[in-house]
């Protein structure tokens, strides 16, 4: 019974999912939250990136189903954590490109790509492309 309680109240808190309630390892280090400061905000960067690559319209719908002002960085966003994460060895990134919210036009939207080894690189690509995905956001 307590147990059963312990899973709704996870479920409810959003950490826990019935097929989760048995995966919970609560022996182990808490992970670190990886935050960087941006425009004089602290940006809390989602744990790890989605299961699969994915098109700009599904990573952008992605990010905001997860609620709690989960989103999609914007490219300055990742160019922050580029810099603040990325090249101090502070993160869990992939070494790939990520797709930012932020639009080229209808058809296209920037992704930054982290294993370029000089200063990364911002470019543009076709929204159905599939690139990973990392959420974030805006920290109170």
């Amino acid at each position: 019974m307590k147990y059963a309680v312990l899973l709704l109240a996870l479920m409810f808190a959003g950490v826990a999912t019935p097929s989760m309630a048995q995966k919970v390892d609560t022996t182990g280090p808490v992970p670190q939250k990886l935050t960087f400061e941006f425009e004089g905000h602290t940006i809390e960067v989602a744990e790890k990136d989605f299961p699969k690559p994915m098109n700009w319209d599904d990573a952008m719908a992605a990010c905001q189903n997860l609620g709690n002002g989960w989103r999609l960085p914007s490219i300055d966003e990742l160019r922050a954590m580029y810099e603040q994460l990325y090249l101090k060895g502070n993160n869990n990134l992939q070494s790939t490109w990520y797709w930012s919210s932020s639009e080229v036009d209808e058809y296209a939207a920037w992704y930054f790509d982290f294993e370029e080894l000089v200063d990364g690189i911002a470019s543009n690509h076709d929204k159905d492309v599939t690139s990973q995905v990392r959420a974030v956001r805006t920290l109170p």
